[in-house]
């Protein structure tokens, strides 16, 4: 039966017919991804930046419009939420098969994307999705076609592998998206892409060094997204990245040496990792004032005070810091204070230093992995953490925490991962009326069976199986997934694979608590 004449698919294709300009073509954007793809909500919104079809607010940043639309689909059923993270925010998003292939059909009809597959050769269009085992942009292949036409190429096959690879520039010359980061590149990066002056985003999986190629040409690059496919040959990067004029969000290694820009740039959105070593004493923040999200990598010891600077970051939401070879490290004595999310990862700070994180007025996610914070003793102060949602504790070496009630007062996520030598979990966790849930990962059994629960339903289950909530009212389900750590460009988060999210009551008969 043709899609056409098909009922259901004529109903969803009147929906696409009332939809608005701009959302139509964000529908019709899922139609360049694989079908089944699990699609990254912040790739998703930073390609959509860079296409140009999203209308401007003067009150809103393109971004915050590019979620709107998503939100929009979302509310019309025409795009499921896949993943969310722990604090229940969006991370990853997938497509129907039959919309997919309402989006793949009606994109073709109106001339915007072509699939270039083992059966499906190169033509004109605006978007070109790339999923064959070979690389389609070749001199033979582009032949007479027209060089205005190709804005966006999107490569997804899997474990490809490219020793030499020259762009044809005289069939790009327009090109704004070029997506290589499923391209296992061998040699820097493909020739010829630092000619592309109308690129707004690269994304790249590369061994080796970059010094040579000169990507300060891409005076337009708003998205800048590279890492290394092979842990041991750590990428090489001109320092002085931060110095293109529209950049918007870079995601590089940690271990990658970027300076903060000589000028000052407002556009910059999101920045991981910053490397700051020993010699860079009092890096000045005040130069990207407007960023959102930052990823420190600390390499050699610090002075106090040195990283000050931070709390001139205004708009800062996220922050994380992560350690390399530093005996000591001084934690900020101030933060940003509209930070949301921190992230502590190999710091070993001493838990009495914990009360200048728990004044932050406005964080509600604390994530301590790996020897954030060390010491045997954890005692909370009463006024603290008045807002903290989430709290993740993975690799400590905490023996004895002295927690009440008071201390966490809206805390609604607890994850306690490889914990040890913790002999008790404090049972006030179990009285707090906001808790949602707790997981313990790999922590003794001792830790957990010294809990109180008279009140509370107790489910012991695996890691990744699904948990029934005890509640007699509903029979939704929610699963939880902790994650291995995964690449850069994912910043590392905890997964909760759900594409329900539960609302749950604040009732003590109502708790899931898992052991895994």
């Amino acid at each position: 039966m043709d899609w056409a004449d098909d009922k259901t698919s004529k109903i969803l294709l009147l929906s696409y017919d009332y939809m608005p300009c701009q959302l139509k073509v964000c529908f019709l954007y899922f139609g360049v991804f694989p079908r089944n793809c699990c699609i990254p909500i912040k790739k998703l919104i930073n390609l959509w930046v860079a296409e140009g079809f999203l209308m401007p607010n003067k009150n809103k940043s393109l971004e915050e419009v590019a979620e709107n639309c998503l939100l929009d689909l979302i509310n019309r059923s025409l795009v499921q939420v896949d993943k969310v993270s722990i604090d229940g925010k969006m991370k990853e998003c997938k497509i129907h098969d039959r919309l997919h292939e309402i989006c793949v059909k009606q994109a073709k009809k109106e001339n915007f994307v072509r699939i270039i597959d083992e059966t499906h050769a190169l033509q004109v269009c605006r978007w070109i999705s790339c999923q064959s085992s070979h690389w389609p942009i070749t001199l033979a292949s582009c032949g007479n076609l027209s060089s205005r036409e190709f804005h966006s190429i999107l490569f997804f096959g899997k474990e490809f592998y490219f020793s030499k690879c020259r762009l044809v520039y005289s069939c790009l010359k327009v090109l704004t998206v070029l997506d290589l980061s499923f391209v296992k590149y061998l040699h820097g990066m493909p020739s010829g892409i630092t000619d592309l002056i109308h690129l707004r985003y690269l994304g790249l999986s590369t061994i080796g060094s970059l010094y040579k190629f000169r990507l300060l040409k891409l005076q337009s690059l708003q998205t800048l997204i590279v890492c290394s496919w092979m842990e041991d040959y750590p990428l090489q990067l001109q320092c002085n990245i931060l110095d293109l004029p529209q950049l918007r969000h870079l995601r590089l290694e940690k271990r990658c040496s970027q300076y903060l820009p000589s000028m000052v740039r407002e556009n910059l959105h999101t920045l991981y990792w910053l490397k700051v070593t020993s010699s860079d004493q009092n890096p000045n923040f005040r130069v990207v004032p407007n960023l959102k999200e930052l990823g420190i990598y600390v390499e050699g010891e610090l002075l106090p005070g040195c990283l000050k600077s931070l709390v001139h970051l205004h708009l800062l939401e996220k922050l994380k810091f992560e350690i390399g070879r530093v005996e000591r490290f001084y934690l900020p004595t101030a933060f940003p204070s509209n930070l949301k999310k921190l992230t502590l990862r190999c710091t070993y700070l001493p838990w009495k230093v914990m009360g200048i994180i728990g004044k932050l007025p406005n964080l509600e996610i604390l994530k301590l992995k790996d020897f954030g914070f060390c010491g045997p003793k954890w005692k909370p102060k009463k006024g603290q953490f008045l807002v903290l949602k989430v709290l993740l504790i993975a690799h400590t070496n905490l023996k004895q925490w002295n927690a009440n009630v008071n201390h966490f007062p809206v805390l609604e996520r607890l994850i306690l991962r490889y914990c040890w030598v913790l002999k008790k979990v404090p049972d006030c966790f179990a009285k707090i009326g906001t808790m949602k849930l707790i997981v313990l990962d790999s922590c003794t059994s001792l830790a957990f069976s010294s809990m109180n629960m008279p009140d509370c339903a107790l489910r012991v289950h695996h890691i990744g199986t699904k948990v029934e909530l005890p509640n007699n009212e509903s029979s939704e389900e929610e699963t939880v997934e902790i994650s291995e750590e995964e690449s850069f460009e994912s910043c590392e988060e905890e997964i909760v694979e759900s594409s329900k999210e539960v609302s749950v009551e604040s009732s003590k008969k109502r708790k899931a608590w898992r052991v895994l």
